[in-house]
């Protein structure tokens, strides 16, 4: 069976490893498709593919034909991005006097930005690069808090965060309509995995490995952010959330 997921892959290996799981204990085998967010909207819809790895509340809602699996899989953030320096805060009632760039179809996201200051990208990748050349002014992204204190490298230089949070959300997978049967054991499944500590495990142990490795995020036109070791010369204190 195939499950969409975001083309950016930075915070996903947990995941893939806690939805195999899930789906083994059903006898599924389970193949992921890393695909821009409307294309995986429209084959989702059409029901040509199966499931949707992990997406905000607020994208069910305007999602019908998706059933929930009412397990939290992962807590998120929304954090801005610009060139340095970064204010300490920026209000959402402030976003509509900037350029603001974001992933195209990341609801979460999208529900912020007044529509005249949305400048849609394909990936978080894009969208950073935008801030580099100046095309915009901030870039969101929904991202762990602990990603969020992973530099983000440019060729024009390395970006800012603001360190206070414009939303937090929570992440659940999805499944079509057409395959409702497989919610109760699904949730069933997860609900064991989160009960016995697998859920939160995965992430920390995502996190640690993430920290010990003192990461930096590079953008690169139309790609998943890439996560890669710092050089010792590169390798600054993390800043703090």
């Amino acid at each position: 069976m195939s499950i969409a997921t975001n083309v950016e892959r930075s915070y996903f290996p947990p995941a893939e490893a806690l939805l195999r799981k899930a789906y083994a204990a059903l006898g599924l085998q389970v193949e992921f498709l890393p695909w821009p967010l409307p294309r995986a909207h429209v084959e989702l819809r059409s029901g040509r593919i199966d499931a949707v790895a992990m997406r905000a509340e607020t994208y069910f809602d305007q999602a019908p034909f998706l059933r929930k699996v009412d397990v939290p899989l992962l807590n998120l953030r929304v954090y801005a991005y610009g060139r340095p320096p970064c204010p300490n805060a920026l209000p959402a009632e402030e976003l509509a006097k900037h350029r603001i760039s974001h992933q195209r179809g990341m609801v979460a996201v999208e529900v912020l930005i007044p529509e005249a200051s949305r400048l849609p990208a394909n990936t978080p990748s894009d969208a950073f690069l935008d801030v580099s050349s100046g095309a915009a002014d901030y870039a969101l992204m929904l991202t762990t808090p602990w990603m969020a204190e992973i530099p983000v490298d440019t060729r024009q230089g390395t970006l800012c965060r603001v360190p206070a949070p414009l939303s937090r959300t929570t992440l659940f997978h999805g499944v079509h309509e057409s395959r409702a049967a497989w919610v109760a054991p699904l949730e069933q499944a997860l609900r064991g995995m989160r009960d016995r500590g697998e859920i939160q495990q995965a992430w920390a142990d995502y996190e640690r490995q993430t920290a010990l490795q003192n990461n930096r995020l590079q953008a690169q036109p139309g790609r998943s952010l890439a996560v890669t070791p710092a050089t010792p010369a590169s390798a600054p204190t993390r800043p703090s959330p």
